[in-house]
C-alpha cells in the first residue's frame, strides 16, 4: 500500500460517521462499493481533504470540494501541457461530468495539482474553461 492509500485510509476513518464516506471506504478497501455520488459527496463531507482523480484518454482529471467557495471544481490535464478547469455549483453537476470518465478514484487533496495554489496560478493563462 502506496503512502497516498494509507492517508485515504486514515481520512477516511476521521470521517466515517458520514455514510458516503463509508461507502468510499468500503469500496477502497474492496470490502464493498460505492457510486459516483458517494464518491463526489465524499469530498465535500472531508472538508475538501479527499479529491477525486479520473482518467479521460491521455488526459488526467483531478476534481475538490472548495469549501471557501462552497463550490466543486475540476482541472482536466492533457499532455503536453493543456489545461481546461470549470467549476460546478453542486454536486450533481460534478458526478455527471465525471460519469463517462475512467478509473474515478479518491486521492488525498495533497496529491493533486490543486495542493499548491502557487503552481495553480502559474498554469492561470493555460486554463480554457
Amino acid at each position: 500500500m502506496s503512502d497516498g492509500d494509507d492517508e485515504i485510509r486514515d481520512v477516511l476513518l476521521d470521517y466515517s460517521d458520514h455514510q458516503a464516506v463509508r461507502n468510499v471506504f468500503g469500496a477502497h478497501t474492496g470490502q464493498g462499493s460505492a457510486s459516483l455520488r458517494d464518491y463526489v459527496e465524499t469530498m465535500r463531507a472531508t472538508d475538501g481533504a479527499v479529491a477525486l482523480v479520473a482518467n479521460d484518454g491521455a488526459a488526467e482529471i483531478y476534481a475538490r470540494w472548495d469549501g471557501s467557495g462552497g463550490r466543486y471544481e475540476h482541472l482536466t490535464i492533457w499532455p503536453p501541457w493543456t489545461i481546461g478547469g470549470y467549476d460546478h455549483k453542486d454536486g450533481s453537476g460534478l458526478a455527471d461530468f465525471l460519469d463517462d470518465k475512467e478509473k474515478v478514484r479518491p486521492t488525498p487533496h495533497d496529491y493533486t495539482p490543486f495542493a499548491d495554489e502557487d503552481a495553480l496560478q502559474s498554469l492561470s493563462h493555460r486554463v480554457w474553461p
